[in-house]
């Protein structure tokens, strides 16, 4: 096989960057041999305009072979454009994901798979193995975290005043004060990398205030049905796996993932912004004026009811 498997489109992004710039310096170096030569060497003229045109063309098909390549191996057959809602919680206080940084960058993660600082999962490219390329694993990985069994590492910002959501972040989840929530000292599970911080929580450590059992790394996803305009959530058993809906949307019908360090519970009561504007029963709580039946016509339904 030319290209491993889950890691196809990055392999082929990387070698359409390579085919360029070496493109470039060939043809660079090529039009300065033929300027520098063109009255002393007349001879060389047909030979140097061959080599030209071979490196265009060359590079041409480099790029629209690998291209066609890319689709053809994809799992989904071409590009997509999906998206997930995400929000992160640590003790009862939502945290910031990471800001796009870098000059002109609207994105944290990649081309493909990342977050526009909009608490959603982005994935606008060529799906080549579903599994991985849509995965929540994948995406904690590409923003510069990870997710696995009773551990979470969540990118956040250099500047310690935006760790904690606030203003238009704030939706209509109670909110604990700026601290992480942790009952022992916050720092020691502060680490950082060259674009800012990273908190790296395991599971065993205790909620500031909390007398019962010790935090857990948890995940729940709440997932719409259209027919009834009911949702519902789910606890997952394995996080890393969790894979986006084949929802463009942003929100309702695409999910609202929310994953939450705190003790060990069946079900969360918080809720991402879209579906929370849109629920019959809270979206006054969610940032609606006054009530809308047309607007707030979703509602959540449990295994009990």
């Amino acid at each position: 096989m030319l290209f491993a498997q889950a890691d196809l489109e990055q392999q082929i992004i990387e070698l359409a960057i390579r085919t360029v710039v070496t493109a470039s310096i060939a043809l660079i170096v090529l039009v300065v041999v033929a300027a520098g030569t063109k009255d002393k060497l007349p001879a060389l003229k047909l030979p140097l305009f061959v080599l030209i045109a071979f490196t265009m063309i060359g590079t041409t098909v480099i790029l629209f072979g690998s291209t066609i390549y890319l689709n053809m191996k994809s799992e989904s057959g071409g590009p997509v454009h999906w998206h997930s809602e995400i929000e992160f919680w640590s003790c009862g206080a939502e945290l910031n994901l990471r800001d796009p940084v870098g000059f002109l960058s609207n994105k944290i993660g990649t081309a493909t798979y990342h977050e526009h600082n909009d608490k959603h999962i982005h994935l606008e490219g060529v799906v080549v193995q579903k599994s991985h390329d849509a995965s929540l694993g994948k995406f904690m990985e590409v923003t510069g975290g990870y997710i696995n069994q009773g551990a979470l590492a969540i990118p956040l910002n250099k500047d310690q005043g935006t760790w904690f959501a606030a203003g238009s972040q704030i939706d209509g989840d109670k909110q604990r004060s700026e601290n992480f929530g942790l009952a022992t000292n916050e720092n020691q599970w502060i680490t950082h990398d060259d674009k800012g911080a990273v908190l790296a929580l395991r599971d065993g450590q205790y909620c500031s205030g909390s007398h019962s059992a010790p935090a857990e790394v948890q995940v729940f996803v709440y997932s719409y049905d259209k027919p009834s305009k009911t949702y519902a959530q789910r606890k997952l058993d394995n996080p890393a796996q969790y894979v986006l809906r084949e929802e463009s949307a942003l929100g309702p019908p695409a999910d609202c993932v929310i994953v939450e360090y705190d003790a060990p519970k069946a079900r969360t009561d918080k809720l991402c912004q879209q579906y929370g504007v849109k629920d019959a029963d809270r979206c006054t709580e969610f940032g609606v004026k006054e009530y809308d039946g047309e607007l707030c016509n979703i509602r959540e339904v449990r295994s009990s009811e």
